[in-house]
């Protein structure tokens, strides 16, 4: 016979069903989570590819490029306006493209162009410091009222 009780082995050995059930809950609700995690990666790869596209494509039509070349831009582009024209400058030629250089735009809108054209004739039309002591002489010596206004209409900068 041997020193051993083989009956106090098996007790250690019994199984604690009620932990046994937690850890089927834990690794379910870990399934659930990774299955979750997956459609949220794949959501966001579709939106981020979406949102890329869409930015390279306004670019090159911004620069007057017909915006197929875009799927020969390739991943590792940033897709902003800067990166976009770099690598549209340096493959010009590939595709045969002559690209402006200044992409400045005309003021076409007239109520700029009148505005613009008011500032530009101010210094003009106004009148100089040392010709303003003699035109208020003037005017203080005027006597009627049509002498006063044939002075207002002969000097445009009162």
């Amino acid at each position: 016979m041997s020193n051993y009780d083989y009956e106090d082995d098996n007790e250690d050995f019994e199984e604690d069903t009620s932990s046994n059930d937690l850890v089927k809950q834990l690794r379910k609700a870990n399934k659930g989570k990774d299955k979750e995690l997956a459609e949220l990666r794949s959501q966001f790869e579709t939106l981020n590819k979406g949102q890329r596209d869409r930015t390279i494509k306004e670019t090159l039509e911004s620069r007057g490029v017909n915006p197929k070349i875009s799927k020969f831009i390739p991943q590792d582009i940033d897709p902003n306006d800067e990166s976009v024209s770099k690598w549209l400058e340096d493959n010009a030629e590939v595709f045969g493209l002559e690209l402006e250089q200044n992409q400045s735009k005309p003021i076409t809108n007239p109520t700029e162009i009148a505005a613009y054209k008011r500032m530009t004739n101010t210094a003009d039309l106004g009148a100089s410091p040392e010709n303003s002591a003699d035109l208020m002489q003037r005017i203080l010596n005027t006597k009627t009222k049509e002498e006063l206004d044939d002075l207002i209409r002969n000097n445009p900068g009162l």
